[in-house]
């Protein structure tokens, strides 16, 4: 087989690949976490077996969503570290990340704890970790945000904002709103505000597992 024809088929099976992940996430935020793989692989046009051959199991399908999620965010925070604005730049990510919280919760819970023992997932939120981090420093540096937050505060604070959101869905739909203001609010700056305590936390601290437990945190997109 001659290398025009390696790369032809290198093509199509990146294409396959990229059809079952689309496909994959739709029938996931249509129909939740438990739609079958069958209904997958018909939307995206192939067969089961194509399927397989790229996800050996539904867990492996979900976390190269993650991934693509974790990577679709860091790219907006590179883009981000252009906007003339940082501090607005800054909370505008926040924002966005909090607001895609809906439809990425379920492929973040169906990985449970399992999460770090993968190469890619940790690497990709590494990544999305450091970019958050220069994000923060710009607005910091501008004086839009308090000197004494950390990305990983930035993280806690996400989540926090997340999971409210979606506890009390059913009481306000617009509370995620809400509490996006009150995060704007706590970071900005304020003339005489009493310094956080304890030191900034950082990715490190939270790979360390919590005396007697073996549970690992899960990611933030």
């Amino acid at each position: 087989m001659g290398e025009t024809a390696h790369r032809t088929l290198r093509a199509d099976a990146e294409r396959n690949r990229r059809r079952l992940l689309h496909a994959a996430t739709e029938v996931f935020c249509e129909r939740g976490i438990d739609a079958g793989v069958g209904e997958i692989a018909r939307r995206a046009g192939v067969g089961r077996g194509t399927l397989f051959r790229n996800f050996p199991t539904k867990e492996h399908l979900i976390a190269a969503i993650v991934v693509e999620r974790l990577r679709e965010s860091c790219a907006r925070g590179r883009k981000a570290l252009e906007a003339p604005d940082p501090g607005e730049a800054l909370f505008e990510l926040i924002e966005a990340s909090i607001c895609r919280s809906a439809t990425d919760r379920a492929l973040f819970d169906a990985l449970a704890d399992t999460w770090l023992a993968k190469d890619e997932i940790r690497d990709a939120h590494s990544a999305l970790l450091e970019t958050l981090d220069a994000l923060l420093r710009r607005a910091q540096r501008a004086g839009a945000v308090r000197p004494d937050v950390s990305a990983v505060d930035l993280m806690m604070l996400v989540k926090g904002v997340c999971e409210a959101a979606f506890a009390f869905r059913h009481v306000n739909p617009e509370v995620a709103m809400r509490q996006i203001d009150l995060v704007r609010a706590a970071l900005r700056p304020a003339a005489g505000a009493p310094p956080l305590r304890g030191h900034p936390p950082t990715l490190a601290d939270l790979q360390q597992p919590a005396a007697g437990d073996d549970a690992k945190a899960r990611p933030a997109a």
